[in-house]
């Protein structure tokens, strides 16, 4: 696991891919206002790379996902979070990627 700068997709491998044998985990995080990295729920990860593989520079609306997060939407060019009702921007995305082997990785979702 490797944490470099906001907004950047990390392999633990260093490779940029994943080998053959290995599953590929991917956890976004939003830094919140204490400064601290909080991830997104499994569910809202997987939409969030959903979302990319269709359009890398789109937006993702995380309430159609979670209703809690109905006022939030990711900018993925930007790598910024807004909230829809109050305009406000929130502080950069992040990602990290992880690279498991076995059955096991899915038990960390």
């Amino acid at each position: 696991m490797a944490r470099h700068g906001t907004g950047m997709l990390v392999l633990a491998n260093g490779l940029g891919f994943p080998p053959n044998n290995v599953a590929r985990v991917v956890v976004w995080e939003w830094l919140n206002e204490h400064g601290r990295w909080r991830p997104y729920t499994a569910a809202v990860c997987h939409h969030i790379e959903n979302v990319l593989k269709e359009d890398a520079r789109g937006s993702v609306v995380l309430g159609q996902v979670d209703a809690q997060l109905s006022p939030y939407i990711i900018d993925l060019q930007s790598m910024h979070q807004f909230r829809q009702d109050t305009g406000c921007t929130f502080l950069t995305v992040e990602i990290l990627d992880f690279c498991m082997q076995g059955k096991s990785s899915m038990e960390i979702i």
